[in-house]
Formats: structure tokens, sequence, C-alpha cells
């Protein structure tokens, strides 16, 4: 299993002096993973048509909130620190974080919740102005131990 937070503590330049990841995994917009593969499965153009098919209508969140733009369409890193919640695009060479796409202190997030699934579980970020956002992320990412963390920090 892959060690995210281990990863994202090596790029500590993609960071504030002296903020220590303490939970990260990858994550995508929900239905993202399904698509991916219902497109690969498919191929070619009809795949990408599939798979542009399937994206129409995917907003879920409210635009204005703090939920919205928090993540990329694309595969990203959250990721917990001792001082912030922070967002990082996903490099796809190293599987590692590339840059900071968004940060939000811990206020901001007041509850993560993680439903298990077979290959991916779903986490729902509750932010503090109501809104949520639910994201699947793969179990090889441990993304239960991003849930654990956020409840130790209250």
């Amino acid at each position: 299993m892959v060690d995210m937070a281990k990863k994202v503590n090596k790029k500590s330049e993609l960071m504030n002096p002296r903020e220590t990841c303490i939970a990260a995994t990858v994550v995508m917009q929900k239905g993202h993973f399904t698509k991916s593969v219902t497109a690969g499965a498919i191929g070619g153009v009809v795949g990408a048509a599939a798979a542009a098919a399937m994206n129409k209508g995917d907003k879920e969140v409210a635009e204005g909130t703090m939920a919205d733009g928090f993540l990329p369409q694309t595969d990203a890193i959250l990721a917990l620190t001792d001082q912030r919640w922070v967002v990082f695009s996903k490099s796809v060479m190293s599987g590692g974080p590339k840059e900071l796409i968004s940060s939000i202190d811990h206020a901001g997030i007041t509850a993560v919740d993680n439903e298990k699934g077979k290959l991916m579980n779903e986490l729902t970020l509750h932010f503090s102005d109501g809104s949520a956002l639910r994201v699947e992320a793969p179990k090889a990412n441990k993304p239960e131990e991003l849930v654990e963390a956020r409840a130790k920090i209250g």
C-alpha cells in the first residue's frame, strides 16, 4: 500500500515552512473511476464520447460555496497537515504531489465521512459553510487514515 503522507512530506517545498503532512490520499471526483474504466473498456473516439456523456450534469456542488473548486476535475492528492488541509495535483510519473492547487484551514472542513467500497471508498468532506463534497479514494491509498487523522484534530 502507498504511503501518500510520506510522498507529500518529501515534497516539502510545496508546503509552508515547518509544515508536516499527517495523512494523505488520492481523491477524484465522484464517478471518475467508473467513467475512466468505461471509457477505457469501450476505447477510442466512442469511449471518449461515452465518458463525455457520463460527465454531463456531474456538478453536485453549489457554485460559490467552499466546496466549489476545492478539488480539480482530475485526480488529486488531499492531505491533512499539522497546519491545514491541502490539495495537490498528482504527478502522472511518480504518483506524488506536483503542485499546490488549494488549501483551507482545519476549521474549514468540519467532518469527513468514509463509506467503504470494494476498490474505492467514498469520502464526504463537510465544509464549515454547510456545503459538502463527495469524492472517491482508492483503498490502496488508505483513505481511512485521513478520516482517522481528521477525527483526532477535532
